[in-house]
Formats: structure tokens, C-alpha cells, sequence
């Protein structure tokens, strides 16, 4: 296998770990930082569809047209959080929130999609070392 080949791979790899590991980052960073336990499975249930109709096509895009930095990554996802904003609007407040959903919680839900954009770039574009997911848990397997 050709140097090129195994590094095309390796960044397959790690762009497909990152795909699956960042929608869970700011339903998992709002349940720890507010301790809202109900906060990570609402946040997973909206992310991976978001990212999904967002995030799959803006990264193709982004990567055909070599928008690849991380500040590209952090906007991507700002999008990404757009849908979940307008869900949020359509159907109105859920009913365990205790205030109202208005634009201020729309700019946090833009700045929990640019905190998963980055995480992104971190885990997916940044690098070319090898990742696994027991390196990334710290098992040192």
C-alpha cells in the first residue's frame, strides 16, 4: 500500500470518528456544565439528524473547496445548529425548559454547534496521527 493510499485512510478514519463522536459533545458538555441529565439524550436525538442534513453535505463541500480551517469548521457548525434553532421555534418551547425559547437561546444553541464545529476540525481535519477510540478514552490499550 502506497504512502498516499495509507494516509487517505487513516484521514477516512479519523473524519468518520469524528462524525460520530462531535453531535454528542454539546449535548454531553450541557448535561455536565448545568447538570441536566435529560439535556444529553435531547441533545443527541437533534444533533446526528442535524448533522446529517448539514454537516455530511457542508464538509464535502467544504473539503472539495479546501475551506478546511478551523475557524471554516466552527461556521460549518454554527449551520449545522440552524435547523435545531428553527425546530426549536416551530414547535415552541419545550415543556422542560423553564423560560421561554427566544434569540438569545438560538445564539447558544449557534455557539454549542461552533464549540462541535471545532471539535471537528480537532479530531477530523488538524492531525494526521493515527486516532483510536481507546486513545481517546484513555485506556492505553
Amino acid at each position: 500500500m502506497s504512502d498516499a493510499v495509507a494516509r487517505q485512510n487513516l484521514q477516512t478514519y479519523r473524519v468518520v470518528l469524528a462524525f460520530f463522536l462531535t453531535p454528542m459533545l454539546p449535548g454531553f458538555y450541557a448535561t455536565i456544565f448545568f447538570a441536566q441529565p435529560w439535556a444529553f439524550p435531547i441533545g443527541a436525538l437533534v444533533s446526528y439528524p442535524a448533522m446529517l442534513l448539514c454537516g455530511v453535505p457542508l464538509f464535502l463541500l467544504a473539503r472539495h473547496r479546501n475551506w478546511l480551517a478551523w475557524w471554516q469548521m466552527a461556521l460549518c457548525g454554527m449551520v449545522c445548529a440552524v435547523p435545531v434553532a428553527l425546530l426549536y421555534r416551530h414547535f415552541g418551547t419545550p415543556p422542560h425548559l423553564d423560560e421561554a425559547f427566544d434569540w438569545i437561546n438560538a445564539v447558544e444553541l449557534g455557539c454549542w454547534g461552533g464549540f462541535a464545529g471545532v471539535s471537528f476540525w480537532l479530531l477530523a481535519v488538524s492531525g494526521t496521527t493515527p486516532v483510536k477510540p481507546h486513545m481517546l478514552l484513555g485506556l492505553g490499550i
